[in-house]
């Protein structure tokens, strides 16, 4: 199997550090999704790894191999790493098959193309001109060229953030079942929750240059350990509270502590952040009343008539409600699990 190894890797341009001391490891036949706000260092990661850029602290080695440290880098034709980027950056003036076999050796250069184009679903479009192909159909023709070469490390940087969102799925699962078939080590950058959660085998957050959180994509959803990671997936909602031994005093009412995940927060102040899809109403005449909802599909927007005024939330609408909740109602808001942060000094 396939081992790709980032060891203490920092880089900086001037006087701003874009990564800092970032070490992650992945395998071959596996995703790692890289997900992080804009100017997190994701794509500066991915060009440190492509050769693209030269590393000026830590190592990155495949198989024990050092690819590139400070005293050492090998050139982007020399790393055995392949590349997808956000436009498929296509060769205009060339066909859709000589675009798949560019860079081969020249013997059984075609005929790989065409295997290829194949596996990708595109064999008929082999003579094709890349301008009269969708933008679906591009990606797939990068996607045939960047593994035609059988690198064993691939990189997608957003690949697939300008299509619409059935080809994402769709191309998605082409991408993972690619390189799950081949045993290649993948790397996919987003900035879409979404995204992760479909494609990922393993998630490596990035804030600010640094890896906050790693962990299988369930792992980070269900059970987060820092505030950013548990903000970026689903529908969060973030509410202040109070912590007293097992329970959690909020503006919508008492939690009981053990539904949620607690890293290190103790009593007093505390931040709470909740899945919307992970908040039930049920009626109770002891809880809450309900002053407005505003449907949109699996989750519902509702105000309340909370400790301290209005509060307004998403949650998970129950299915069984019918006409037994609505405006006027008294209810109670329960968590099935989200996260206790430690509140920060005011």
């Amino acid at each position: 199997m396939q081992v790709l190894v980032i060891e203490e890797v920092s880089h900086h341009f001037g006087p701003h550090q874009v990564l800092n001391n970032v070490s992650l490891q992945s395998f071959g036949g596996e995703v790692t999704c890289l997900i992080g706000h804009s100017g997190c260092g994701k794509t500066t990661l991915l060009r440190l790894l492509a050769g693209l850029l030269r590393v000026q602290n830590g190592r990155i080695l495949l198989d024990g191999a050092v690819l590139a440290s400070q005293t050492k880098m090998l050139s982007p034709e020399e790393r055995p790493i392949g590349m997808v980027f956000q436009e498929g950056a296509l060769f205009p003036h060339m066909s859709v098959a000589d675009n798949v076999a560019f860079g081969l050796p020249k013997r059984g250069a075609r005929k790989l193309a065409i295997e290829w184009l194949k596996r990708v679903g595109l064999a008929d479009f082999a003579e094709r001109n890349p301008d009269s192909l969708s933008g679906g159909q591009r990606q797939r023709v990068a996607l045939a060229r960047a593994m035609a070469p059988e690198p064993r490390v691939l990189l997608f940087d957003e690949p697939y953030a300008n299509l619409d969102a059935p080809l994402r799925r769709a191309l998605r699962e082409d991408a993972r079942r690619i390189i799950r078939d081949t045993g290649t080590v993948g790397l996919f950058v987003t900035h879409d929750p979404a995204e992760v959660l479909m494609m990922a085998d393993n998630v490596a957050v990035l804030d600010q240059g640094l890896i906050v959180e790693c962990g299988t994509p369930q792992a980070l959803y269900d059970r987060p350990t820092s505030r950013f990671a548990a903000e970026l997936f689903g529908e969060p909602q973030v509410f202040e509270g109070t912590i007293y031994a097992d329970r959690i005093l909020t503006p919508l009412g008492d939690w009981d502590r053990c539904a949620l995940v607690d890293p290190g927060a103790s009593n007093g102040d505390a931040l709470l952040v909740v899945d919307a899809d992970r908040l039930e109403l049920q009626p109770d005449n002891n809880g809450i009343l309900i002053t407005d909802i505003q449907s949109f599909g699996r989750l519902t927007r509702v105000s309340f008539d909370a400790t301290g005024g209005e509060l307004t939330v998403i949650v998970n609408w129950p299915k069984d409600a019918g006409t037994a909740i609505g405006v006027g109602s008294v209810v109670r808001v329960v968590p099935q699990s989200g996260a206790v942060f430690a509140s920060p000094a005011k």
